[in-house]
């Protein structure tokens, strides 16, 4: 059987967005027989969605600790470098869209005679010496390049594929020879264990990596406030990375200052791993969210979600649904000097959520 290599040192999100393909390929390779390059926050996913598939880690970090990022980076991978040339897989994928230095030397040491790569996103930075660079990794190892897509609708603010997950169609399709359909490869996640109280509780997950995609915790606050009382959730979970604690904990007091009744059911809870996060959006009744890895991960999963979106890379990562559930609140900016969520009126977002909440379960 043959054997396929994936390279997709990721973040979190962006490794979501990218299981249907992973999915499509343990159907035609045989889960077995598959090989999946992550950062190593990732693992548990790669174990939990694709347990038979094999897995090496790249601990790659973004910032620097005493050495230069690049230097340190090699030394941290250079175990995981002497696995990866001593395999020879039949294919080798990259959904990696944006490959530095280092990850391209890494994905090019699998030995193979079919790569397939999408061009290179940072070649855009204007540096001659990365052109240069990747120009010499294609005339020697002589992938399949596919060319980057563009993003279309999304620049008026309408729903369509985010260009990440049509380079990974385009991808998948020249390595399947064939035209793959985008329902093929829409991100698709599954829990491996239940949590109790399934189906009662809501999640809130308010914060980003990045701040200037937040929401503003008090109107949170006055959404929450705003619902009748049997319209509000029996119990309330905030989530978020163990980095994200304390303002969790902040957030969750405000709740209990201004709605007692619901801050009593209210709780913080930071999931041990990614799994387990994934598990614990799978059972909620409702996602609340801002554009970030729990949006991709409860659309993934199809609960009722409400996304309020920054347009931060609108037509890249977002937006995108896999059913009438979810639901993605665009904001409309009449300036550079207003905030991103100083357009979305809180009518019109109990408005949706209140649309998404009296839909019956679709199809399946």
């Amino acid at each position: 059987m043959a054997r396929c290599f994936i390279f997709k040192p990721d973040g979190i999100g962006d490794f979501f967005l990218s299981t249907g393909v992973i999915r499509l390929l343990a159907g035609e390779f045989g889960e077995e027989n598959l090989t999946v390059a992550v950062l190593p926050a990732l693992r548990s996913v790669v174990t939990g969605q694709f347990p038979k598939a094999s897995v090496v880690l790249l601990p790659m970090e973004k910032k620097r600790v005493i050495l230069n990022v690049f230097v340190a980076n090699c030394l941290r991978c250079f175990p995981s470098w002497l696995k990866l040339i001593k395999m020879r897989p039949d294919d080798v994928i990259c959904l990696r869209h944006m490959r530095d230095y280092l990850q391209n030397v890494l994905f090019y040491s699998v030995r193979s005679r079919r790569r397939f790569v999408s061009e290179n996103l940072l070649l855009g930075n204007g540096r001659p010496v990365r052109r240069w660079t990747e120009a010499m990794f294609i005339s020697i190892f002589s992938p399949t390049v596919i060319r980057y897509p563009k993003a279309d609708g999304h620049a008026k603010r309408e729903m369509g594929l985010p260009t990440e997950l049509e380079a990974n169609r385009l991808l998948v399709s020249s390595l399947l020879k064939r035209d793959v359909n985008v329902e093929e490869i829409l991100p698709k996640l599954f829990p491996v264990k239940k949590i109790g109280g399934e189906g009662a509780f809501w999640i809130c997950a308010p914060f980003s990596s990045d701040p200037g995609k937040d929401f503003p915790t008090e109107r949170w606050v006055e959404l929450l406030a705003s619902l009748k009382p049997n319209e509000r959730p029996k119990e309330l979970i905030l989530t978020g990375s163990a980095g994200q604690a304390s303002r969790l904990e902040g957030f969750r007091a405000l709740i209990h200052s201004v709605m007692p009744e619901l801050g009593n059911s209210t709780r913080v809870a930071i999931p041990p791993s990614l799994q387990d996060f994934i598990d614990l959006l799978a059972g909620a009744e409702c996602v609340l969210t801002i554009d970030t890895a729990a949006s991709h991960a409860a659309i993934a999963l199809d609960r009722r979600t409400l996304v309020l979106f920054s347009g931060q890379h609108s037509g890249m990562f977002a937006p995108w649904v896999s059913s009438p559930w979810q639901h993605w609140m665009f904001s409309s900016k009449s300036s550079h000097e207003d905030a991103w969520h100083a357009s979305l009126g809180n009518a019109a977002i109990l408005a949706a959520l209140r649309t998404i909440l009296g839909l019956k379960a679709p199809d399946r």
